[in-house]
């Protein structure tokens, strides 16, 4: 498709540095090093690595395989294996477009609390001098404010994503993801020095974690919790890796790409969990997870640090809004992409600043009830699907990274890996003389062990969110 508004990536760097970007987010920040801990810990680590391998790699590699030899988004792209399949392109268009309705509320709170710790550091008062859980509940509550952070959020990503994928995308992530790693680094090494900070070691990576966490250790699950986990973090199922595919240039390597993204992603969980926990415990302080861990544990414990926890929780939050808007920007291109793809196929063609424009508007309607429900503290999480999964936010994550994204993984692995057979992705990714880094790996688990390992991340999942 000759479409000028769609673009292309400069390099292999480029490439990867944006990949991996749109899979390092929020939830390997907080997420992965608290699951590891309350689950086991080291072995925990090797039942994640295990679904990375023969999921996350290999999804990885079909998504990439898709888009770059049918060169378009998701919808047209399944449509070009068979028109039946478009129904699993429309799966990977709305996942990344509700998911970005939460997603962007959660990078505007990290904003504010960013902005809360600069103020401190010059002598402001930047948290109305209240502790983590009195101005977490405060905030939440604040719905206007709330408003206001989210639409900083997307009208910062939004301009991001309309300057195109080399000029907008790939040199945020140029810039941004090496940021991000130097930042880790930074907090990593200080946290090191504080007294007590082995703790955070000994939580990650030992079986005295689930004491730690007040949990005990249940195999099953723990591989619904890795594969929940990997799902996620590795951004499949959701479009971006098929979008990303069809601007990838024929010589790039499809297979040391999937190889490559997934190690990195699991690298920057385990270095967020190094730059998160021994500073809790050295402290005094409890791993407990999700947002209260990022939002009340975390601002305590740099509040308790005087001067210097101002400087360490202002790097922090800021490494968190660069881990969230490199994979916001993923979200939000892959809708983009569909809108423009879709347009130029009825030959009314659109521009790319209109196509975000619109996208960026139908996300912000999104995040609107999820501002308003205040985390489960409004009559919106009364109504009767939400008071079952818990709030409007989860709910938004159990159609999304309960149903939808398990669901078009395990279809494009039966579609291709079946239907079209191994020559049909093997072309794709042995273009330019390329060689498949584990050809019959990937032959064997894309038709067998994918789908039957992505079944059970479906179905446990699906289980989890409704409480059996």
């Amino acid at each position: 498709m000759d479409n000028k508004n769609r673009g292309s990536f400069s390099g292999s760097i480029g490439f990867i540095l944006t990949a991996i970007g749109s899979a390092v987010g929020l939830g390997n920040l907080w997420g992965f090093p608290y699951k590891m801990g309350a689950n086991g810990g080291f072995p925990f680590l090797i039942i994640y690595l295990i679904f990375v391998v023969f999921c996350g790699v290999v999804v990885m590699a079909l998504e990439m395989s898709i888009g770059r030899k049918t060169g378009k988004s998701p919808v047209l792209a399944m449509g070009e294996i068979g028109r039946q399949y478009r129904i699993v392109g429309w799966f990977s268009v709305l996942c990344p477009t509700i998911i970005s309705g939460f997603y962007s509320v959660l990078i505007g709170y990290s904003v504010r609390y960013a902005w809360g710790f600069l103020l401190e550091i010059f002598g402001g008062n930047g948290f109305d001098g209240m502790g983590g859980g009195d101005f977490f509940g405060t905030y939440t509550a604040d719905v206007t404010q709330v408003l206001i952070f989210t639409i900083i959020t997307l009208v910062g990503c939004g301009i991001i994503v309309a300057g195109g994928i080399s000029g907008g995308i790939e040199k945020f992530n140029k810039v941004g993801i090496p940021g991000l790693f130097v930042l880790l680094i930074v907090i990593i090494i200080y946290n090191f020095t504080l007294p007590g900070a082995s703790q955070g070691l000994t939580y990650m990576f030992t079986s005295k974690g689930m004491e730690m966490a007040g949990t005990e250790f249940d195999f099953f699950n723990a591989c619904r919790v890795a594969a929940g986990q990997m799902l996620f973090s590795c951004s499949l199922g959701m479009g971006i890796m098929i979008t990303y595919g069809s601007y990838m240039k024929p010589e790039e390597s499809i297979s040391r790409n999937a190889w490559i993204i997934p190690a990195a992603d699991t690298l920057a969980a385990i270095m967020a969990g190094l730059a998160i926990f021994p500073a809790v415990f050295a402290q005094g302080g409890t791993p407990n997870g999700g947002v209260g861990l990022l939002f009340i544990t975390l601002h305590d414990t740099f509040t308790s640090m005087g001067s210097i926890g101002n400087i360490i929780g202002f790097l922090f939050y800021v490494l968190v809004i660069f881990a969230g808007v490199s994979s916001l920007i993923s979200l939000m291109e892959v809708s983009s992409a569909h809108f423009i793809d879709s347009s130029e196929a009825k030959g009314k063609p659109v521009s790319r600043k209109k196509a975000v424009l619109a996208m960026t508007a139908i996300i912000f309607v999104l995040s609107v009830p999820v501002c308003l429900d205040m985390l489960g503290g409004s009559a919106i999480t009364q109504l009767p699907l939400v008071s079952k999964i818990g709030c409007l936010l989860d709910t938004y994550d159990f159609f999304t990274e309960g149903l939808m994204m398990p669901l078009a993984a395990i279809l494009m692995c039966l579609i291709v890996g079946w239907k079209k057979g191994p020559s049909w992705y093997e072309e794709e990714m042995e273009k330019c003389g390329n060689k498949i880094i584990g050809k019959s790996f990937f032959r064997v688990s894309i038709k067998y062990i994918t789908p039957a390992m992505m079944t059970f991340v479906l179905i446990s999942l699906a289980l989890s969110y409704l409480g059996i």
